[in-house]
């Protein structure tokens, strides 16, 4: 099924690139190129995975010298930063957490570099951050983790997000199994509902 799914995400995105390029829209290209590069991590395949990625990312080099005036509406959002989450995400995927920590580490610079503000979507900002601690927790660093654990739950704030809500439960869930742990074992009372 999921072989299935696969092919039918990569077709999708490859008849989408058709369409695209003529609308000249670097940006839309990089987030087609991001989403085939989304279905191969998910069905395991580095390759393709990492070709997808790289297209993605010289796309967007594209749009860097391209009027955003230009381009789709519904691409605004399409910055750097994304890609990079987009290629951690992919890592986790694909069971490379060191990968993923390089571009979770990455974000910040990039939104800095093109003037977003990721302090203004502390939803996204938590995502980002739980996301780390489920890398550094593959790596079985239990430190890192919940440090990034807590900068999480200090973003999302006052946030009411049912994503963030549910993306923050499934990481208590994973450190849960570390609760004999006496950081783990601090941030889950700290945090518990």
């Amino acid at each position: 099924m999921a072989e299935a799914s696969t092919g039918a995400s990569v077709a999708l995105a490859e008849e989408a690139l058709r369409h695209a390029r003529r609308f000249d829209s670097p940006r839309l290209e990089a987030v087609l190129h991001a989403r085939r590069a989304r279905a191969y991590a998910k069905a395991g395949d580095r390759r393709a995975t990492a070709r997808a990625q790289n297209a993605a990312f010289a796309a967007y080099d594209r749009a860097r010298d391209h009027d955003v005036a230009e381009e789709p509406d519904a691409v605004y959002w399409v910055n750097l930063g994304e890609l990079e989450s987009w290629a951690a995400t992919n890592a986790i995927n694909l069971g490379d957490p060191r990968t993923a920590l390089t571009h979770f580490e990455a974000i910040p610079a990039a939104h800095q570099a093109e003037g977003y503000e990721h302090d203004a979507y502390p939803r996204a900002a938590a995502l980002r951050l739980a996301r780390t601690a489920e890398a550094h927790l593959a790596l079985g660093d239990l430190d890192a983790a919940v440090h990034a654990a807590h900068r999480a739950v200090s973003q999302l704030g006052g946030v009411a997000s049912a994503r963030g809500s549910s993306t923050l439960a499934n990481l208590r869930g994973q450190l849960a199994i570390h609760q004999d742990t006496a950081v783990v074992r601090d941030f889950l009372q700290r945090t518990s509902a």
